[in-house]
């Protein structure tokens, strides 16, 4: 059992920011799979396309999150909403590596909707994971660099797992950890959608996460749930 959940500070200051979610268990993440691996590469090109002689930070979905970050007083420049990164990294021509299958999906789902999208590996952390004002002694490794032991700034809104004070996400949706980072041994995982205010209309953040699921259960398996979290269901239990 896993208990997930917004605390409800965040959806006062943002009362129309939603979090959807995927939690699967059993599933199998080794390997590669052209099909996946091919519309990883056709998103690419389409986001080059899109944003071909045009400013990227002006895109409604992407501003909304540069807007919240500015609003909370995050730098954006150093530390900026992962959408934003991974859509300048992929609109100058980079191409991303083919991880592994479930961090391709995480990958597709942001560049196909423009959002952004995290994922933790559910054996690397305790019954309850909370987007919530860290206090300021939790702990906190970034992706990357495991030897480097961090704290977040008290207040920030951090994804955090609250039985073990670990940060495995800083800045909302910054930077994930490298303590939940999803791998190929991944068997049990939570990925989260980020959907920022009108700029995602509700029955359109309902498709994301739906297809989220689909997708997880197509190219890994296993059993897959799903939930849309709003200040009207900040929360809730997934069982074994």
């Amino acid at each position: 059992m896993i208990r997930i959940g917004v605390d409800m500070s965040v959806f006062e200051r943002f009362p129309s920011y939603r979090r959807g979610l995927v939690v699967a268990r059993g599933v199998s993440n080794r390997g590669t799979d052209s099909v996946l691996e091919e519309r990883l590469r056709t998103v690419e090109q389409t986001v080059v396309e899109r944003f071909a002689g045009r400013e990227w930070r002006q895109d409604p979905r992407i501003a909304a999150w540069l807007s919240a970050f500015g609003e909370l007083g995050i730098p954006a420049g150093s530390k900026p909403p992962s959408i934003a990164a991974l859509v300048k990294r992929v609109a100058k021509g980079g191409r991303l590596p083919f991880i592994n299958k479930l961090v391709a999906l995480m990958n597709v789902m942001s560049l196909e909707n423009l959002v952004p999208c995290g994922g933790d590996d559910l054996h690397a952390v305790g019954d309850e994971i909370r987007l919530q004002p860290a206090t300021g002694i939790e702990t906190y490794r970034a992706l990357g660099a495991v030897d480097t032991l961090e704290h977040p700034v008290s207040g920030e809104f951090a994804l955090i797992d609250t039985v073990n004070g670990v940060v495995l996400c800083r800045y909302w949706c910054w930077r994930n950890s490298d303590i939940t980072k999803i791998t190929e041994d991944t068997t049990a995982v939570a990925l989260d959608l980020d959907l920022m205010g009108t700029a995602v209309p509700v029955e359109e953040g309902d498709r994301m996460v739906r297809r989220l699921a689909e997708d997880v259960e197509r190219f890994c398996g296993g059993y897959v749930d799903w939930e849309l979290l709003t200040q009207d269901q900040p929360e809730r239990v997934f069982q074994e």
